[in-house]
């Protein structure tokens, strides 16, 4: 791809191409399982080459060769692998290896490849939730086709919260929930997400009984209205996880560690 310049608008080729790819994959193909030249599209305009664009080892190319099932919407929400193996590594060095093995809960998992990630780096299983009937279907097809055990429900977050019993502060919560409105020209209002994260911190610190634990959070690089801040003023930052930008400036991805108390 270049950054030639697309005739009448006046935007980089990688710019408009981008975000042409998000409305569709978001919109009419929200819930359609995408072929796998789109699949090698989405690795050329989102991340720069066709096999960058992986997942659960598998890169693009050979996706539809697996039989891997991905709807449009996976495609731009999910973590790829080279974006989720750092961040399973800065949990894991905060994890010690001694005690009873800690929870690690995908609470709005899509593909589930960071819980994946972050289960695999702690030698547990994860456990997942995901409400959405087809990104499940989809996710579960792909993770018995791969062999991957993952404890996936079709359920609300708040339902696995309620299942699983508390095992140390080590316990690790997913939090990335659908972005829709929240992700503005401005940036990202995670007050805004659906639900708003501050609804699913506390949501999660009720079904512990303000024990503490750990949170690992996706955004974008640009935080709307210091909200990143705003939601997470009571807990500790432990990290933050930056990859190599790919796209313009607001659509990149960013990770952080908190250690969440009462």
């Amino acid at each position: 791809m270049t950054a030639s310049t697309v005739t009448g608008t006046g935007v980089p080729a990688t710019q408009a191409g981008y975000f042409q790819l998000r409305a569709e994959l978001l919109g009419p193909s929200r819930t359609r399982l995408l072929t796998g030249p789109e699949l090698i599209q989405v690795g050329l305009q989102v991340y720069g080459a066709p096999a960058a664009f992986s997942l659960y080892g598998v890169p693009a190319p050979e996706m539809a060769g697996c039989g891997l099932r991905l709807l449009g919407r996976t495609a731009i929400e999910c973590t790829v692998d080279a974006y989720a193996a750092p961040v399973a590594a800065a949990l894991a060095e905060r994890v010690p290896a001694a005690g009873r093995p800690p929870l690690v809960a995908d609470l709005f998992c899509g593909s589930g490849n960071l819980g994946r990630h972050l289960a695999a780096a702690l030698g547990v299983r994860a456990h997942a939730s995901e409400l959405d009937p087809a990104v499940h279907a989809a996710t579960r097809h792909n993770l018995t086709a791969l062999g991957i055990d993952i404890d996936l429900r079709l359920e609300d977050y708040r339902d696995l919260l309620g299942r699983l019993t508390p095992h140390g502060p080590h316990d690790t919560y997913v939090v990335e929930p659908p972005w829709g409105p929240a992700f503005t020209e401005q940036g990202l209002d995670l007050t805004a997400t659906a639900p708003p994260v501050p609804e699913i911190l506390a949501d999660i610190t009720a079904s512990r009984q303000g024990a503490p634990c750990l949170i690992v959070i996706k955004t974008n690089d640009r935080i709307a209205h210091d909200s990143l801040q705003r939601c997470f003023a009571a807990a500790e930052h432990l990290a933050s996880i930056t990859p190599a930008p790919t796209l313009p400036a607001g659509a990149n991805m960013d990770f952080h560690l908190f250690r969440l108390s009462a």
